[in-house]
C-alpha cells in the first residue's frame, strides 16, 4: 500500500455542500488501516489542503444563513483526524446535526455525533487482521455496542468478497449485529476487483440469496452492485465552497 493513504498526518481534502438535504459533507484523507480491497489506495496522492478555520469559516455562515442542518464527516477515516473533536463541537455549537458518513469506527467518536455508518470489514478476528492490516475485530463490535447504548442511530455496510467475505461470514456479522440490535440496518455492497485483491465480483443472484438469508436477524437488510470504477482517472477531488448570495 502506498504510504501517501495510511499517512501520520490526516488533512481535510474537501468540502461540499447539498441544498436538497441541507448538509455540509467534509472529507479527511488518510486512513488508519491498510484494506487489501481499498479503492482509495490505489489512486494518486490528494493535494488539497483545506484550513480547519476556512472549514468553520463556512460552517458558521451556512449554519446562521439557515442553508444547513446537518454536518456529515467521511474519509478515508473521519476519527483518525486531530481535529475533528473541535469541529464536531464547534457544529453543535451551531446547533447542527453531527454524523459520520462512514467510519470504521476503530476508536469512539466525540460526544457530539449522533449518527453514523460503519463500515464493518469481516467477524471472524484472524480475517478482520488479515484483510485490514492486523486490526481486531472485537474492538469494532465493542465500540459499535457503546455508540448504540449512547443512543447513536446506527446503520451498518459491509462488503461482499466471493472467494474472502461471502456470505457465511456475513451471516456471522448479521447475528453478531442482531445481539445488539435486530433494528441495526445492514447493507451488503458487491465487491468491485481492485489490483492486487481478489478477482470477481458477486452476481446479482449471490447478493439477493445472501440478503435473503441474513433477514432472519436483522429486520432491514439490502444490497447492491456497484460499476466498476475507472482506476486510470487521476485522483482529484474538487473543493466547494460555494458562497452564499443574498
Amino acid at each position: 500500500m502506498s504510504d501517501f493513504w495510511r499517512c501520520k498526518n490526516p488533512f481535510y481534502r474537501r468540502v461540499s455542500f447539498n441544498e436538497a438535504n441541507k448538509t455540509l459533507y467534509i472529507y479527511n484523507y488518510g486512513c488508519n488501516w491498510d484494506c487489501i480491497i481499498c479503492t482509495y489506495r490505489i489512486k494518486l496522492p490528494e493535494k488539497t489542503r483545506i484550513a480547519l478555520e476556512e472549514i468553520m469559516d463556512v460552517m458558521d455562515v451556512y449554519a446562521r444563513k439557515g442553508l444547513i442542518q446537518k454536518v456529515r464527516f467521511l474519509g478515508g477515516e473521519p476519527l483518525i483526524n486531530p481535529h475533528l473533536k473541535k469541529l464536531a463541537k464547534f457544529a453543535d455549537s451551531l446547533n447542527l446535526t453531527v454524523g459520520l458518513g462512514h467510519t470504521n469506527l476503530s476508536m469512539m467518536p466525540p460526544p457530539e455525533v449522533t449518527e453514523l455508518i460503519v463500515g464493518i470489514k469481516a467477524y471472524s478476528p484472524e480475517l478482520h487482521k488479515k484483510y485490514t492490516g492486523g486490526f481486531d475485530s472485537r474492538i469494532i463490535f465493542s465500540n459499535i455496542k457503546r455508540c448504540y447504548d449512547r443512543g447513536i442511530k446506527l446503520k451498518a455496510n459491509i462488503v461482499y468478497v466471493p472467494g474472502f467475505v461471502g456470505c457465511d461470514e456475513i451471516e456471522l456479522v448479521a447475528k453478531a449485529l442482531s445481539e445488539i440490535s435486530n433494528e441495526i440496518p445492514l447493507h451488503i455492497i458487491g465487491y468491485i476487483p481492485v489490483p492486487g485483491g481478489p478477482k470477481r465480483s458477486p452476481t446479482e443472484i449471490e447478493l439477493a440469496q445472501c440478503s435473503k438469508r441474513i433477514s432472519k436477524y436483522l429486520k432491514i437488510v439490502t444490497w447492491s452492485l456497484p460499476k466498476y470504477p475507472d482506476y486510470k482517472k487521476a485522483y482529484k477531488s474538487v473543493t466547494i465552497l460555494p458562497k452564499p448570495q443574498f
